[in-house]
């Protein structure tokens, strides 16, 4: 299933690089140092193989404990984790018009986690704008749309269609974080205090290089058939989105393998499973 079909219809803009933030590199480690002590919620763990941790920095009412994505009348306010880190509540300010912020956070990836290829928006009436500041990141770690797997790099300002398959991965051992701000606008170009780069899709240089799949590496991800059974779905599901990083297996592509493997599996158990779980990931909430 593709996400261009899939129950709610995909958003218009695609991923691209807005333009490149000059970060303060003293700065931003104070900063770091703070969020490194944080407490953080794991409200997302169904949607990750290892403890996605993240925290609201601006949202409707500044209570940190509100965590709910959706439209409401006015802009957004900070937190108390947004007070604490003054030089990203700065960047929040100084890049976007807040009178269009809904919701800004900080989203941690630990090391060796890989989230589910999944869509979003898809339990919301309007689909918001979702922008992406990289913090503190490395090449070991990935962000992946359709068939383009990229790097998102420190101080670059993303645009990430939420709306299409997407995953992202760390295979780093340090904490990858980017701020996340979420929008209701008109435009892109209406959250942004500066114009951004009209350049389209994701640049050459961000494009992470995977290998073809091999006919020996396709049967044998097929040949999990052999032994998968609930108890190690999730691992063969992990597996798999694994496998996107590294060969071109497109996330779109993912739920499918795992059709034809649980098909073949002969437990009608596991299909049931997977189509359960492909609703959910990419159709609706």
């Amino acid at each position: 299933m593709t996400d261009s079909t899939a129950g709610k219809p995909a958003g218009r803009e695609r991923t691209r690089r807005l333009g490149t933030v000059r970060l303060d590199a003293d700065r931003l480690a104070t900063d770091l140092a703070v969020m490194d002590r944080l407490p953080y919620a794991s409200s997302y763990s169904d949607f990750a193989f290892a403890p996605l941790r993240n925290t609201m920095l601006w949202n409707a009412t500044g209570v940190l404990d509100e965590a709910l994505l959706g439209d409401y009348r006015g802009g957004a306010r900070p937190t108390e984790h947004g007070r604490m880190l003054p030089y990203v509540n700065e960047l929040i300010t100084g890049l976007f018009r807040t009178e269009h912020l809904k919701f800004a956070r900080l989203l941690v990836l630990p090391p060796g986690c890989v989230m589910v290829p999944h869509r979003d928006y898809l339990e919301l009436d309007q689909d918001m704008i979702r922008i992406h500041v990289p913090l503190r990141t490395s090449e070991r770690c990935f962000s992946s749309q359709g068939d383009t797997v990229f790097h998102m790099r420190a101080g670059e300002m993303w645009f990430l269609d939420a709306t299409r398959t997407h995953t992202a991965a760390s295979f780093w051992d340090v904490d990858r974080i980017h701020l996340t701000c979420d929008f209701i606008a008109d435009s892109i170009e209406d959250t942004l205090l500066a114009p951004p780069s009209r350049q389209p899709g994701v640049p050459t240089g961000n494009v992470a290089a995977r290998r073809p799949l091999g006919p020996v590496e396709r049967a044998a991800l097929l040949g999990l058939a052999k032994v998968i059974d609930l108890d190690n779905y999730r691992d063969v599901l992990a597996i798999l989105t694994k496998r996107h990083f590294e060969v071109a297996i497109q996330a779109d592509e993912v739920f499918g393998w795992l059709k034809d493997i649980a098909a073949t599996s002969g437990r009608p158990e596991v299909l049931e499973r997977v189509a359960r779980d492909e609703e959910y990931y990419l159709v609706r909430r």
